[in-house]
């Protein structure tokens, strides 16, 4: 039995057995104990068999609940490691797309490349642009590239 034991507990480091009688029959738990990565591999085996079953089949449990407990470890291992690979990839991103800094804005999305007149660039008083802009809208036909925000002001 502890042959059967050895594996899980290799990868676990550390583990509870808890045997107790209800009725007629044995109740098993195997419990792996301590922190873990993932809550699944912290999950207890619990049988509960008569000491004869137990006595035939215990150890082929065991041995497969050991062989899944470290194949899950292995699997959060792998992927915690391909977790860490892609938050590098990243990082490395960012700290190049940073690194260029000179590098000139992307205009909005729909923005024309023609120059329009803009409210906060204009050096006239604020009826001056309104009024402009509400002129603008009215002699301008909407454009089909995106929405007229003159005629917002109408």
């Amino acid at each position: 039995m502890f042959v059967a034991l050895e594996p899980l507990l290799k990868s676990c480091g550390n583990l509870k057995l808890s045997l107790q009688m209800k009725g007629d029959a044995i109740v098993v738990a195997v419990m792996p104990t301590g922190t873990a990565k993932d809550p699944s591999l912290l999950q207890p085996l619990v049988l509960t068999a008569s000491a004869v079953e137990l006595d035939a089949g215990f150890v082929e449990v065991l041995q497969s609940y050991a062989g899944a407990h470290v194949s899950l470890a292995e699997q959060v291992a792998a992927t915690t490691a391909i977790l860490g690979a892609a938050e590098q990839t990243q990082v490395s991103k960012a700290t190049k797309a940073i690194g260029k800094g000179g590098r000139p804005a992307l205009p909005a999305p729909g923005a024309s490349s023609e120059t329009t007149d803009d409210p906060d660039t204009d050096s006239g008083n604020s009826d001056e642009v309104e009024s402009n802009t509400s002129a603008s809208a009215k002699a301008e036909a909407p454009s089909s590239s995106g929405t007229n925000l003159a005629s917002l002001f109408e």
